[in-house]
């Protein structure tokens, strides 16, 4: 049975619901930023935030299940003769449990959050798949 891509993004949503559950009772919104840099390296930023505060996001139990899904979708959503995608931000917002994906085919920094961003993580992050939270 052949996997769909809306089963694999339904699946990448409750990976990181699931994951944001199991860190913390209350939160506002659980990301997760995959990056593939080429070569076969992958890498994966998550963010867990209630209040505008960042919480620890416990992502060790999924973090192989949510990694394969990324590649899984990256392969299916390839349109033939374009590029593939280097970066997607997955979102959910847990009041009604709302999901929105974004993805980035050019700049390899997009959604990075490094110490010199640190403190607009929640805006750059956040606030470009629900611009409403930064109201």
């Amino acid at each position: 049975m052949t996997t769909t891509r809306d089963e694999i993004t339904i699946n990448i949503g409750n990976l990181i619901g699931q994951a944001a559950n199991a860190s913390t009772d209350t939160w506002d919104y659980v990301a997760y930023v995959f990056s593939y840099e080429g070569n076969g390296l992958i890498g994966g930023q998550a963010l867990l935030y209630k209040d505008r505060n960042q919480i620890k996001l416990l992502t060790r139990p999924i973090r192989k299940e949510l990694r394969t899904n990324f590649l899984r979708l990256r392969e299916i959503t390839r349109v033939d003769g374009d590029d593939y995608w280097i970066r997607c931000l997955a979102v959910v917002k847990n009041e009604g449990k709302k999901f929105k994906m974004l993805f980035e085919f050019d700049d390899a920094s997009r959604w990075e959050i490094t110490p010199a961003n640190a403190r607009d993580a929640y805006k750059i992050v956040i606030g470009d798949v629900f611009p409403e939270a930064l109201e």
